[in-house]
């Protein structure tokens, strides 16, 4: 295996994310995507609210996984601005590599506020036990969603 290399995303990496994206919610469907073009449609609207807070990871050139983070994130249960992350993936193949937390720990640099917010799916179990291991701790339910936060 190459090197990890995390790096702030592009509107030209838009294009691979997608695929991404689809791949990596296999098995939990329920918290993705319906198909390829709500994935596009959902990925450009993450990117066109905070660009700057796209990034990246990728080994031999391939990207291998995303985070899209928000510096800007207004929370209705924090009653204050907060960071929050949209999405974070890695594809199947490289997970167990580090690469969740390096792009995890780059979010947290680029967002500076002081807690920072997720949401995830409830059945996510994976996800809620990676995020809890980093800090995170479960808040609010909403639907098949919970709320889980980090203060720095």
């Amino acid at each position: 295996m190459g090197e990890i290399v995390i790096r702030r995303g592009t509107r030209k990496d838009l294009a691979k994310i997608p695929e991404i994206l689809m791949e990596s919610y296999k098995g939990i469907e329920e918290y993705g995507e319906e198909n390829i073009d709500k994935a596009r449609k959902y990925i450009e609207d993450l990117y066109e609210e905070d660009p700057e807070c796209f990034f990246v990871a990728e080994i031999d050139g391939e990207i291998v996984g995303f985070i899209f983070c928000n510096r800007f994130w207004y929370s209705k249960f924090e009653h204050s601005r907060v960071g929050a992350i949209h999405e974070i993936v890695v594809l199947p193949s490289h997970r167990h590599e580090g690469i969740g937390k390096l792009l995890i720990d780059t979010a947290i640099k680029e967002l500076g506020a002081g807690k920072v917010e997720l949401w995830v799916g409830e059945k996510n179990e994976k996800a809620i036990k990676f995020y809890e291991k980093l800090g995170f701790e479960k808040k609010e339910t909403a639907g098949k969603w919970i709320r889980m936060v980090m203060r720095k």
